[in-house]
């Protein structure tokens, strides 16, 4: 029994007043946790909804249940909170109050868990993943939250019968605080990456890329590297003076003088799928995608200074098919309504200009080893190969702003003729061929990039050069026991020949000043774990080459694709890589 003289509210808590201030401030904590939590969690199934995917009816339907079920115990509290008020006149009314606000807790607790475990899970896989999404950060973080102040609630229960404004504002804003780390830690934690030293540290633009570094010929390998953690080589590309080698969560930038790393970006967990590089070297950029055990997030694209690793931008977005990169942005064509657009480079998902071909050209698509999109991106324009009226041609534009550059038309009196293309590697040349076998007609054509001026023909009898650059073209024949090729300026100077000691089954010729590089991958069957490469450098005027060999490793991870060899003349070497080896090689 109650003595007449003691405080109702103690009998009821069985605490003195002075000890029941902690569990009443912990009891509006938790309710601040639980609003907010809630909050921060519908957030993010919004994000996730509204960006990444829609989710399913029932879903909705149980997270709709869910938000009311934890609405109750915060009305069932304020209630409690309004009936200490009238405890006097209703002397039962604040137990009756606090059992409610628990039996609403428990309840709320029974349907929550399990959804605060579900985000918690897709939390944990984001992270693990290397592309977390800010949704999912928002909505697991959120519902564990709210879990947390549901057990908070009905663990104070009995102090929320004083109000505390300043517990509820400190639930509030501890949630607010966590769920922005959170979003910090999803932009930094998933990214391992160091960065280099400009070479001069008082600019801070991208270091200007050394002329006539290409080495004058190779005779000696000067270094190998292999990728951590027995990992392959997806592909690479000359940037920043140096060669940039996309592996199958990142890319690393190695020296091409010591073949020591100059940098890296890369996210574990995630998969990079494409390393673009600018055609003036420097920048680059890489997209990522998620693992094959990932669930379905966003495509990240993270836009690199090539020469430093730092990072430009990152986007949430995947490049667009067959985009082409350039100085200024990135460029997409649409061979169905010969529309050209231009993308800004630190948002490609802004278009800063569009082109339409003129209404008398239409797109022509044409047959190219190094690409499969109808333009072609050349080092300061991007050329549009085109049948107009009668007559075919080249449409150079702006990558700057989409305007016509310059033009190249022949006339051509037969039918939408088949196009051949290839550029030279840096982009400073194009090579077309015209070609209607009804009519056997035919027009070859080599243009420089500048201005469209024809350099004339080759005699390639049709087939693409070996090598293009804009004072000559690179042909082979196989007229003797090994290859032999021919240098021909286009000026009419005198042809250059070179017999490197490779079958007639090479597969890259690298011009050189004193000679020719040719290289070619050697199997004996698609089982072996290993590629060799042979090397012949063979000299003007049928020299002695000098050969080199050197096993590449090789761990194919899709039959499907291609073989791929790299034939890289950066700084001061040519590097050397394969498509799935272990091992990238530099030659000087």
């Amino acid at each position: 029994m109650t003595h007449p003289d003691s405080d109702p509210d103690e009998a009821l808590s069985g605490q003195p007043p002075e000890h029941r201030a902690a569990g009443m401030r912990w009891g509006w904590f938790g309710a601040g946790l639980l609003i907010a939590g809630a909050a921060v969690a519908g957030w993010g199934h919004a994000l996730r909804w509204s960006l990444v995917e829609e989710p399913s009816t029932g879903m909705n339907v149980m997270l709709l249940l869910a938000a009311g079920l934890l609405a109750a115990p915060v009305f069932a509290a304020v209630r409690l909170a309004r009936m200490a008020a009238l405890s006097e006149e209703h002397p039962r009314a604040v137990p009756d109050a606090v059992y409610s606000v628990r039996v609403w807790v428990v309840l709320a607790v029974l349907v929550v868990c399990p959804f605060a475990l579900y985000g918690l899970v897709r939390l944990q896989r984001g992270f693990m993943g290397g592309l977390p999404e800010p949704g999912d950060v928002l909505f697991g973080l959120g519902l564990t939250f709210a879990a947390a102040g549901l057990a908070a609630l009905g663990k104070g229960a009995v102090g929320l019968t004083a109000r505390s404004l300043t517990s509820l504002c400190a639930g509030l804003l501890t949630v607010a605080a966590v769920a922005q780390a959170g979003l910090l830690a999803a932009e930094t934690l998933p990214v391992e990456a160091t960065t280099a030293v400009a070479t001069d540290p008082s600019r801070t633009g991208p270091d200007p890329a050394p002329e006539n570094a290409t080495p004058a010929s190779v005779s000696k390998i000067a270094w190998q590297w292999r990728p951590p953690n027995g990992g392959t080589v997806r592909h690479a590309v000359a940037a920043g003076g140096h060669v940039v080698v996309r592996l199958s969560d990142g890319v690393v930038a190695l020296d091409s003088v010591t073949g020591r790393e100059r940098w890296h970006y890369r996210r574990p967990g995630a998969a990079a799928v494409r390393l673009l590089a600018a055609p003036d070297g420097d920048m680059v950029a890489v997209e990522f995608a998620r693992g094959s055990s990932m669930q379905e997030v966003r495509d990240r694209t993270v836009l690199m200074d090539a020469h430093t690793g730092g990072v430009i931008s990152e986007q949430a977005r995947g490049l667009l098919l067959n985009a082409a990169m350039t100085s200024y942005g990135f460029a997409t064509a649409y061979a169905d309504d010969g529309t050209v657009v231009g993308w800004d480079l630190r948002d490609i998902g802004e278009a800063a200009w569009s082109y339409r071909l003129p209404y008398e050209c239409r797109p022509v698509s044409a047959r190219s080893s190094g690409s499969e999109s109808w333009h072609v991106n050349l080092r300061d324009v991007i050329a549009l190969p085109v049948f107009c009226d009668q007559g075919v041609g080249v449409i150079a534009l702006d990558p700057r702003s989409g305007d016509e550059v310059w033009r190249y038309e022949w006339p051509w009196p037969y039918d939408t003729p088949d196009i051949e293309v290839e550029r030279a590697q840096d982009g400073s040349v194009l090579w077309l061929t015209f070609e209607d076998d009804d009519e056997n007609a035919s027009k070859e054509v080599v243009l420089t990039q500048e201005h469209g001026e024809d350099l004339g023909s080759t005699d390639s009898y049709g087939d693409a050069p070996a090598a293009l650059t804009t004072d000559g073209y690179l042909t082979r024949s196989f007229e003797h026991v090994w290859e032999r090729y021919r240098w021909t300026p286009y000026d009419g100077g005198e042809p250059k020949t070179a017999e490197p000691a490779l079958e007639s089954d090479s597969w890259e010729a690298l011009r050189l000043e004193d000679g020719l590089l040719a290289a070619r991958p050697v199997t004996k069957t698609v089982k072996e774990d290993t590629v060799t490469i042979e090397t012949s450098m063979a000299g003007w005027g049928g020299t002695r080459p000098t050969n080199l060999s050197f096993d590449m490793g090789y761990d194919r991870t899709n039959a499907f694709e291609s073989r791929k060899l790299y034939l890289l003349p950066v700084s001061d070497a040519v590097v050397v890589a394969y498509k799935d080896g272990t091992t990238v090689v530099g030659l000087t």
